[in-house]
């Protein structure tokens, strides 16, 4: 669809197991075309990793990861404050 996605361990991919949030075990999605930075944030899709010091947006609000998730995450951001964002103001 409109996500590039990354295969989280190997498998043999199946038409009815596509590529989404249900299949996070399985895939995550990544990006490319954005460099994380204030003036170009990720746009969070969950499942998705973040990054420490890397900028992320969702629902029109820019947030800083202070820590790796190390994982695929699959909470919206303003559910991670503290955990791994802080909102940027």
């Amino acid at each position: 669809k409109d996500n590039l996605w990354r295969a989280r361990q190997t498998h043999t991919a199946m038409e009815i197991y596509p590529p989404s949030l249900d299949t996070a075990s399985l895939y995550e999605v990544i990006v490319k075309d954005h460099d994380g930075t204030m003036e170009d944030p990720i746009p969070y899709t969950p499942p998705m990793e973040i990054f420490a010091n890397k900028y992320y947006a969702e629902d029109g609000v820019t947030y800083r990861c202070t820590r790796d998730s190390g994982t695929a995450l699959s909470h919206r951001l303003a559910d991670l404050v503290v955990l791994y964002v802080e909102e940027v103001k």
